[in-house]
């Protein structure tokens, strides 16, 4: 058994050394011809479909088939690491980072001194090296306490997964019996006060808004305890928007199980008081869960259900979700359909005059800059980072200045993209802006998609602008 074999014991499949070396294998590899390297490791390992479907993770036997067919083609980013990491296929040879599994587990270590960068109380960036590769990964305080690295980092990679946050409720407001006036003052003044909530999320991020919305929420529970007929249709809605808000504070804290929980409690309390405009954002909001989860067939299938109510729908609220529909075939690898999609929602977007209070409704954010940024995130995921880099420079100059979490997120995204390109300098240059953003707004959602890049770049290289950045991490200590 050789050294990879060796490091790999823990894989359902490995293919052997001599497919991995053997000319077919390389030339399709350094194509990406995946039609190819499926028919070689089903026909030289005699690996069935379900095997190598089950080695790949998030497949289907007729997937399989269909590769090795060419009636479907393999363009995702994260599929083509899935396919690495499934079939023991080294990162160089397709054009990806060194994977983990590269590296001995003995030979991963943490600094005596890891100077770390916090974008969050609970959070610090972590240099660590794998196999003489230095990475930066979030790591939870309470992980490095526990002295539970190690073991995290052969479970998953860091760089993509949610630091567990402790779950958050509703503060407890306990109200005097309130009359009907009253009700109605109070129904009025929380309205007011969602749009501020909103604001100062978009200023400052999710850590200042989440206490406050969740302190509301209770306030208004109290309130439904009181409220009858129409007074309580109206607490229901509000409700239901305070929940959503809820639940994309929650998101862009990189707790997902929050977010998922309380968008069912925003669907729930629109369903109640009737309102079809919120019960229809929230399959929205589904569906771009289940994009972060990678699930294609269900962000495709929640975004269609979303445009189903013609009659609730506002122009900018289809738009969200015609772009929503476009992610979920990005992941699917269908190019043509998610471009398609995203042409259709131009005609509806937002205007660019957006003051982000979300005072127009629900959508007001998807204005055309948007959508383009969507298109370049459709590209990256699509495995065309070439594509994706103009789209992302062009829409970053038209964003409105209210959306500075969407600018650090485009940003990491397009260092990720320039990394792709193999353009370090360029690469590190937006790193370093998208991690500036992810310290002032606490947004773990941005620190995780820049963490993402900063790890593809490494020290495998000889960029200045790439040990300038590791070494700026390392040196600020307050990121």
């Amino acid at each position: 058994m050789d050294d990879r074999e060796t490091r790999r014991s823990g894989y359902s499949l490995t293919i052997p050394n001599a497919l991995l070396q053997s000319d077919a294998m390389r030339g399709a590899c350094a194509t990406r011809d995946f039609q190819e390297i499926f028919r070689l490791v089903n026909r030289r390992t005699g690996s069935s479909y379900a095997v190598m479907a089950a080695a790949v993770g998030k497949m289907t036997s007729a997937r399989v088939s269909d590769v090795i067919r060419g009636v479907r083609r393999i363009r995702g980013q994260e599929v083509i690491e899935r396919v690495a990491d499934g079939f023991g296929i080294p990162g160089e040879m397709l054009g990806l980072p060194q994977r983990l599994w590269e590296g001995s587990p003995e030979r991963v270590h943490v600094p005596q001194s890891p100077v770390l960068a916090a974008a969050h109380s609970d959070v610090l960036l972590v240099s660590l090296w794998i196999e003489g590769r230095e990475q930066i990964v979030p790591i939870s305080r309470r992980t490095l306490i526990t002295g539970a690295v190690g073991a995290a980092l052969r479970s998953a990679d860091l760089s993509r997964s949610p630091v567990p946050t402790k779950e958050s409720t509703p503060v407890s407001t306990r109200l005097p019996k309130l009359d009907p006036t009253r009700i109605e003052a109070a129904t009025e003044h929380l309205r007011d006060m969602w749009h501020s909530l909103v604001r100062a999320d978009n200023l400052f991020g999710p850590r200042h808004a989440l206490t406050s919305v969740r302190e509301q929420v209770g306030i208004l529970e109290s309130l439904l305890e009181y409220a009858r007929s129409a007074q309580r249709s109206e607490l229901l809605r509000l409700a239901a928007q305070y929940a959503e808000s809820a639940a994309w504070l929650h998101e862009d804290s990189a707790d997902m199980r929050n977010a998922e929980k309380w968008t069912s409690r925003a669907m729930e309390w629109a369903t109640e008081s009737g309102d079809q405009a919120m019960v229809t954002w929230t399959l929205f909001r589904k569906s771009q869960q289940a994009t972060t989860n990678k699930n294609a067939a269900q962000a495709i299938s929640l975004a269609q259900a979303a445009q189903q109510n013609s009659s609730v729908l506002t122009r900018p609220m289809r738009a969200a979700a015609m772009q929503q529909e476009a992610h979920g075939y990005a992941l699917d690898a269908d190019e043509v359909s998610c471009h398609t999609r995203l042409d259709d929602a131009h005609e509806f977007a937002a205007s660019p005059n957006t003051k982000g209070d979300a005072r127009t409704g629900h959508g007001d954010f998807c204005t055309a800059s948007y959508l383009e940024i969507q298109r370049a995130n459709c590209w990256l995921s699509l495995g065309r980072p070439d594509l994706a880099v103009p789209l992302f420079e062009t829409a970053l100059d038209e964003l409105p200045g209210a959306y500075q979490r969407d600018r650090g997120l485009a940003q990491a995204r397009l260092a990720l993209a320039y990394a792709g390109m193999r353009e370090y300098d360029s690469a590190a240059a937006q790193a370093t802006s998208a991690l500036s953003i992810a310290r002032s707004s606490g947004s773990l959602r941005t620190l995780h998609e820049t963490v993402y890049a900063v790890n593809a770049l490494g020290r495998g290289h000889t960029s200045q602008a790439v040990s300038q950045l590791f070494d700026a991490i390392k040196e600020e200590g307050n990121f």
